[in-house]
């Protein structure tokens, strides 16, 4: 029997994907052509049964959708099947009618997956994930081109958008994201949105996290934290992230759950902490605090850990007026607002309602000042 030529099969292999692709992707652009026709058509008929509500808002009433439905093909029928119906009316909650706002937004989204599917496929590792390199050449290739306003560094915003989108997925320590997860999350919608906000001189989304003005703050404040132009951040560099008000024992934490070059971070690392902080009622967020909250990296947040945070909080800056409190006070104030009867996971950190205000309050001078402040 002759030796197998592996690099042979190898080229075989991918060649054989490739045409499955292809042959799969041909075959979801006609699906999606077809389909959005049905879209147009359904929601012409929908329009044409419209009710109209306060603020100019557009109703369909249950009734209605239900008969419209019943004359679509089953594409559209399997689109909103009776949960999903269900749900649309508990949104609206008005007499059992449907926000037609809605309906049009779940077509686009819907829309907006399929189209953005197909074009992925050919920056997925395995037409399943896809790497954050990988995300970062998609959108130069696929994003940025369409912006009207030129971003001062395409690779830097590729970063920044990637590094977002990542991160708001709880992947930033992870190599690939689903694609599913990615599209489900609506993140690459967004994103478009900013775009066409900016491009046309528009109000911008309710999630304008993507926008280049929001770019250009996060880039200012990496450089200008980077003292030494070296194109990463030292831990006495982030000393003065945001007025120098988080305090020691937070920033050195961060170059211990983050990857870093020499004891530095990037760019991208710098993101994953700005993300953490502005993005602080999110899940994403919580599991990023927790990380820099467990001193000991034994997955769970304990009493002494907490007191240790506390503690800090009032030697944090010397350029501030620090706050008289009795530690011992805060420990047990802290504790009582986590309701915390034994050591907690990072599920449970992420699953209370005040992990937000805690990370805050353990983490940075001006949200303890806040939080002090709050009765007064």
């Amino acid at each position: 029997m002759p030796k197998r030529n592996d690099d042979a099969l190898d080229e075989l292999e991918r060649n054989f994907v490739i045409r499955v692709i292809e042959k799969f992707s041909k075959q979801r652009s006609d699906k999606l052509e077809n389909q959005s026709k049905d879209f147009a058509r359904f929601l012409g008929m929908i329009k044409t049964e419209t009710i109209m509500g306060e603020q100019d808002r557009r109703y369909v009433t249950l009734t209605r959708l239900v008969k419209i439905l019943a004359k679509m093909p089953e594409t559209i029928r399997e689109f909103l099947p009776h949960s999903t119906v269900s749900a649309l009316v508990k949104m609206t909650n008005f007499n059992m009618t449907i926000d037609i706002a809605l309906i049009e937004y779940l077509v686009r989204t819907v829309e907006h997956s399929e189209r953005t599917y197909i074009k992925l496929l050919d920056f997925s590792e395995n037409s399943r994930e896809i790497s954050c390199m990988n995300l970062e050449t998609y959108i130069k290739n696929e994003y940025i081109p369409t912006m009207v306003e030129e971003v001062e560094n395409a690779e830097y915003y590729a970063a920044f958008a990637a590094g977002i989108i990542f991160f708001i997925l709880g992947a930033r320590k992870k190599e690939l994201i689903s694609i599913q997860d990615l599209l489900a999350s609506t993140l690459l919608l967004c994103l478009e949105d900013c775009i066409q906000a900016e491009n046309g001189g528009f109000p911008l989304p309710a999630v304008d996290i993507f926008t280049v003005k929001a770019f250009r703050e996060t880039i200012c404040e990496f450089r200008d934290l980077d003292t030494d132009r070296n194109g990463v951040l030292s831990p006495q560099e982030l000393l003065r992230f945001r007025g120098g008000l988080f305090n020691e024992v937070f920033i050195e934490r961060i170059f211990q759950i983050s990857q870093t070059y020499e004891n530095c971070i990037d760019f991208k690392g710098f993101v994953d902490l700005v993300c953490a902080v502005d993005f602080r009622h999110t899940r994403a967020s919580a599991k990023y605090h927790f990380e820099a909250f467990d001193l000991q990296d034994d997955g769970l947040l304990d009493g002494k850990e907490i007191r240790t945070m506390t503690i800090l909080q009032a030697y944090v800056t010397q350029t501030e007026e620090p706050l008289n409190f009795d530690p011992d006070v805060i420990d047990c104030e802290m504790r009582d607002l986590l309701q915390l009867t034994k050591p907690i996971t990072p599920s449970e950190f992420a699953d209370s309602k005040i992990g937000h205000l805690f990370s805050g309050f353990v983490s940075n001078f001006r949200d303890m000042q806040k939080y002090e402040a709050r009765e007064q």
